[in-house]
């Protein structure tokens, strides 16, 4: 048990950094995964800081598509405090295990796959933060077919010990995947993301990386020297043509090494894996067919150079991405065709050539190596001092801009983060070496980035009114989100928080709102009017709308078990009320007419009405007529009245009396 609250089971994921836990919230009642810093990692502060800073942007997203963070801390384990993360649990499969036990995926479903991720990954751009370590194993399909991404807000080093940068180089991510200005030691953008992105897509659509080499550095090499093989002539099957061009105009463009090259944000990605899907012509492919068509005009007019066989075009003038920075044509097309014609050269020119070029490369280093020393020794300090770069302004820029800027005038960067409640996130607050100092090139600059304002604790709201969550948001410098949702609840009275949203125990930056849902108490059901029903079917139908019957009998000509009233009909109850139901118990009847019948008579007819008591004779009745002597004269229940079943009825009879002749 870690925090009073969430009670470990076993290990369900590990890497070099951390392990991650089965768990169960105690409080909730919920399912959960925890990821635990490992011990001998909690021992060093940097670690411990990496992974807190992980935990604060992950709780800063919240998408859909991105596994979400509920609550964070630490644990003391034998006097080291080790710190943890409660993420959503995800059942499921990641992409890496799909590709490796069914098979590549075929482009149309790759590009249905991939559309979830870009609009993850959109949703972390915006929000400032960029993954660095995009790879299948991040990706996870839920046993609900909802696609998630992994572990956002941390460049990873060590996090995967079978394919993972060493912590001793200079970059962060997974040698597979990484983009060119990673391997370089540069900077990564959210373009470094859709690199990845395409490097994953290469992988789920042909079964293997773009590229493969005996050590994460020689992988590194190849992201930044050498072009991939189109997808297409690797994927099983066969393609139509501009199936082909599709598919590889849409991974290349997000591999292209430059990353102006690339698509610019995650969400114009996204709208070329949809024409994909659809099987209409991609963005990216259209700039393949353009560049296509002004190669085709501008190779009559092209000088060729000759060497060892091969010809060189010598004049072609590169065609750069439009203002909006869509995907460069010509660059695209001819990525395209260069990767076939290089590898046909090499098969032509042998090794030879090859000896020869690096001959080549070899003198022409030499000769750059000793100009240079040369530069050095005779340039003055006047010269020196010329060269000298003063830090622009830069505050309140985007932080990419300001990057750009400062590596643009031939300075290096590092970014960090710090809060602020002036500068947006994602601005720059300064840079270290200060605003103004004079700089020689190639010097590194921190430029120090707004994280947003101060994170806070979010409290727990659960069983206060809508007025004291207010207050409580209030203290801790959030707020409350004006749609307040409401819904029925069994177990939380009416007009106080049932749920909350982001978790109690989240940290969210100040002045962020909080959403929370209010009770409405129990379900409030309509009752319905079941008079004429039998009631066994009332019964049911009350069920049915979560209430409870009971039955009351009353007296009544109706059939046996039919329902005569409903208390409360036509009216609001709230689920689980129990409904009275006035049930005729078909005791009454109508009394029929049983004058001039002999009693035997009499007694039958009222039989067959079902009526189940006495005839009880009176004083019988003088009559003139000897005809009538022995039948009934007078019923004590006059004929058409109501009677109950089981009542005793009286009647006279007749008796012959001559005297009555002469009355």
């Amino acid at each position: 048990m870690i925090a009073d609250r969430y009670e470990l089971g076993g290990i369900i994921g590990t890497g070099g950094m951390s392990d991650v836990y089965a768990a169960t919230d105690t409080v909730l009642g919920r399912q959960v995964a925890v990821k635990m810093l490992k011990s001998d990692m909690a021992r060093d502060e940097n670690f411990r800081e990496r992974f807190r800073q992980e935990a604060k942007n992950s709780a800063r997203l919240n998408h859909p598509n991105i596994v979400a963070v509920y609550d964070t801390g630490s644990q003391d384990i034998d006097g080291l405090e080790v710190p943890f993360i409660v993420m959503e649990r995800v059942v499921g499969r990641n992409l890496r295990d799909i590709v490796r036990d069914d098979g590549p995926l075929t482009p149309h479903n790759a590009a249905t796959f991939m559309q979830p991720v870009t609009k993850a990954l959109q949703s972390s751009h915006d929000a400032g933060i960029i993954h660095r370590d995009i790879k299948p194993a991040n990706i996870m399909v839920t046993n609900t077919g909802t696609v998630k991404v992994m572990d956002f807000g941390i460049a990873r080093a060590l996090d995967d010990a079978t394919s993972a940068m060493t912590q001793t180089s200079a970059v962060i991510g997974t040698a597979q995947y990484l983009s060119p200005e990673q391997a370089r030691g540069k900077a990564a953008d959210a373009r470094s993301d859709i690199y990845a992105l395409g490097c994953v897509m290469y992988e789920a659509v042909t079964g293997q990386p773009p590229f493969e080499g005996e050590s994460p550095f020689a992988v590194a090499y190849q992201h930044v020297q050498e072009d991939p093989m189109p997808p297409s002539e690797r994927i099983a099957g066969t393609l139509s043509p501009n199936e082909a061009v599709n598919i590889d105009s849409v991974i290349l463009t997000a591999m292209a090494k430059h990353p102006a090259d690339r698509y610019q944000s995650a969400d114009e990605m996204c709208a070329d894996l949809e024409r994909l899907e659809r099987g209409s012509v991609t963005e990216a492919a259209r700039n393949h067919l353009a560049a296509a068509e002004s190669d085709l005009h501008a190779s009559n007019a092209t000088d060729q150079t000759v060497v060892g066989g091969t010809a060189v075009a010598t004049d072609r003038a590169p065609v750069r991405r439009e203002p909006a920075r869509r995907a460069d044509a010509a660059r695209a097309r001819e990525e395209h065709s260069r990767y076939e014609d290089h590898r046909r050269a090499n098969e032509k020119t042998g090794t030879s050539t090859w000896m020869k070029i690096f001959a080549a490369f070899l003198g022409v280093a030499l000769l750059s190596t000793a100009g240079w020393f040369a530069y050095s020794y005779f340039s003055d300090q006047r010269q020196a001092q010329e060269q000298m770069i003063m830090v622009p302004d830069v505050v309140d820029k985007p932080r990419t801009e300001v990057i750009g800027q400062l590596e643009a005038l031939g300075l290096r960067t590092v970014t960090s983060e710090e809060p602020s409640p002036d500068i947006a996130r994602g601005n720059v607050i300064g840079t270290s070496p200060a605003i103004g100092s004079q700089l020689p090139p190639g010097s590194l600059v921190t430029v120090i980035v707004s994280s947003g304002r101060e994170l806070t604790d979010v409290p727990d709201l659960s069983n206060l009114t809508a007025q004291d969550a207010l207050e409580a948001l209030e203290q801790a410098g959030l707020e409350l989100n004006e749609d307040i949702r409401k819904e029925n609840s069994d177990t939380v009275p009416d007009g106080l928080v049932m749920s909350q949203h982001p978790a109690a125990g989240s940290q969210l930056s100040k002045g962020s709102k909080v959403l929370i849902t209010v009770s409405e108490g129990r379900e409030k059901v309509e009752v319905p009017s079941l008079v004429g029903l039998n009631v066994n079917q009332a019964t049911a139908t009350l069920a049915g709308l979560d209430l409870r019957a009971t039955v009351t009998r009353v007296d009544s000509e109706r059939p046996d078990g039919e329902v005569l009233a409903v208390a409360g009909a036509n009216t609001e109850v709230e689920t689980g009320t129990t409904v009275e139901l006035r049930v005729s118990n078909n005791m009454l009847m109508t009394m029929p007419q049983i004058t001039r019948m002999h009693p035997t008579e009499a007694d039958q007819a009222l039989r067959d009405l079902g009526w189940t008591g006495r005839l009880v004779p009176g004083p019988p009745v003088p009559t003139g007529a000897a005809l009538d002597g022995g039948l009934i004269g007078h019923q004590e229940v006059a004929a058409g009245d109501v009677v109950r079943k089981d009542q005793t009825i009286g009647y006279n009879l007749w008796q012959f009396d001559a005297s009555a002749l002469i009355r």
